[in-house]
């Protein structure tokens, strides 16, 4: 009897194992094509549903306690607005104290400018009369003096007494006349100088000051919805432990972003079509299509509810932007991405819309804030073939705007379509080239640029689907 439960039990732990394996198998094994929407199924993936680009956490720049929520969850927002504010009396203060000292800077140069008040150069004036007055008395009896003393009338003394009288008198003259010269002069140019540097200074102050105040206030870096306010009135924010204080996202387009297994990742192309479908909604199919492919692989992140699910693949994201519908998946929802062996053509870029295109395509990681083209006619290497844009070739990045400037106008002389591009919070000026409709055209550029001697990288450009 021992013997055959001892024969049983090692049966069982051998095939519990193979049937372990084999589920795995069926589950891992990659989607076989099959018909959907008439068109061959490539591949599937799982992923979730984003708005036009990831969504971001919003906190504050300063410390302090939470003085006001100005919004409410599900709000639209435009970028720029008042989201919550900080107190900052403290700051506040600051900001009172240096602009009076600015207005007191300024006026003391208005009192250097003007110099001394009228009553002061009236006094000034009336002193230098006097002193004229009391000169020219003393030269008359001076000249009386002299005449007497020459037919020996007088004596010597008298004379000599006369003429210190005159003396004094005429010392006093310039004097007075000094004086009032003083008065009335303009103020010496270092004094002037450096009233203005003082001016300036304050103002930098009240600059600095208001810089910081407008820390106090919690921001929406992007036009949006809010999804989630996670703080209230009352409630300290830290920077050192910083945790968001709302969330937000751009609602206006629906994006998958789709998670390929490493195996299936030959088998995705920019431009082809998709369908998207959510245990959520049975039955409905959502249509999409592949507007960006990740450059370097990542850990996956979007676990479906089989335990046997092998975690430990790497993945590739893939964006899906989805055509509108009637009914909008909402923000963070599981779906399944099955990617078509249709190919369509991305939509067509203007050269006036280039730039723009670039922009949107890098807000789907921050806001763009700013595209600047090198000139007002940029004109793209894409217009010259098939205008299918889908990638740029990054050529520096800039921490001063006037250096990216100067760089995207250099690229542009030797017949580059060169931009500058700043993100949100990017504290770089990209300076991009294209966009180029393909790989190997961008490939091709690369290499020119190459030997021209400016180093690049090639990154996928993103655009909005055809309708």
């Amino acid at each position: 009897m021992r013997k055959l439960v001892a024969i049983t039990v090692a049966g069982l732990a051998l095939l519990i194992p193979f049937f372990l394996w084999l589920k795995s198998a069926q589950q891992t094994r990659p989607v076989e094509p099959h018909e959907a929407s008439g068109s061959a199924v490539q591949l599937a993936a799982l992923g979730r549903v984003e708005g036009r680009g990831e969504t971001i956490s919003v906190g504050a720049a300063t410390d302090g306690v939470v003085k006001a929520v100005l919004v409410n969850e599900g709000q639209q927002v435009s970028k720029g607005a008042l989201l919550a504010e900080i107190s900052c009396d403290d700051i506040s203060a600051q900001v009172e104290l240096a602009k009076a000292q600015a207005d007191s800077a300024r006026q003391a140069r208005i009192r250097l400018l003007r110099g001394n008040r009228e009553e002061e150069r009236a006094a000034a004036a009336q002193a230098t009369d006097a002193a004229k007055a009391v000169m020219l008395q003393a030269q008359d009896h001076l000249a009386r003096m002299d005449a007497l003393y020459r037919k020996s009338e007088i004596s010597r003394d008298m004379f000599d007494q006369a003429k210190r009288d005159f003396d004094v008198a005429q010392a006093n003259f310039q004097r007075a006349q000094d004086e009032q010269n003083l008065t009335d002069a303009r103020p010496l140019p270092e004094d002037v100088s450096r009233a203005d540097a003082e001016v300036a200074a304050a103002e930098r102050s009240i600059a600095v000051a208001m810089d910081k105040l407008e820390k106090c206030n919690v921001r929406a870096p992007i036009s949006g919805t809010i999804l989630k306010v996670l703080t209230k009135a009352g409630e300290s924010y830290s920077t050192l432990v910083p945790q968001p204080l709302f969330t937000i996202a751009d609602e206006s387009v629906r994006r998958v972003r789709a998670e390929v297994d490493e195996r299936d990742i030959g088998r995705v192309k920019l431009g082809q079509q998709a369908i998207v479908t959510a245990d959520a909604y049975p039955g409905r199919k959502f249509e999409g299509q592949v507007v960006e492919i990740s450059q370097a692989m990542q850990s996956k992140s979007v676990l479906n509810d089989d335990p046997s699910q092998k975690t430990d693949r790497d993945v590739l994201d893939v964006v899906v932007q989805l055509k509108p519908s009637k009914e909008e998946l909402p923000l963070g929802l599981r779906v399944t991405t099955e990617m078509t062996g249709v190919v369509s053509p991305l939509p067509r870029l203007t050269p006036s819309s280039a730039a723009t295109a670039s922009a949107a395509s890098d807000a789907s990681d921050s806001d763009v804030t700013n595209v600047r083209a090198a000139q007002t006619d940029v004109t793209t290497a894409a217009e010259t073939t098939t205008q299918r844009a889908g990638f740029l070739l990054q050529a520096g990045a800039m921490t001063h705007a006037e250096n990216a400037d100067a760089l995207a106008a250099l690229l542009k002389t030797k017949s580059f379509p060169a931009f500058v591009m700043t993100r949100n919070g990017d504290p770089f000026h990209r300076v991009d080239v294209g966009p180029y409709p393909d790989l190997a055209t961008a490939s091709a550029a690369k290499e020119q640029l190459n030997a021209s001697g400016f180093e690049t990288i090639i990154k996928h450009q993103v655009f909005s689907p055809a309708q």
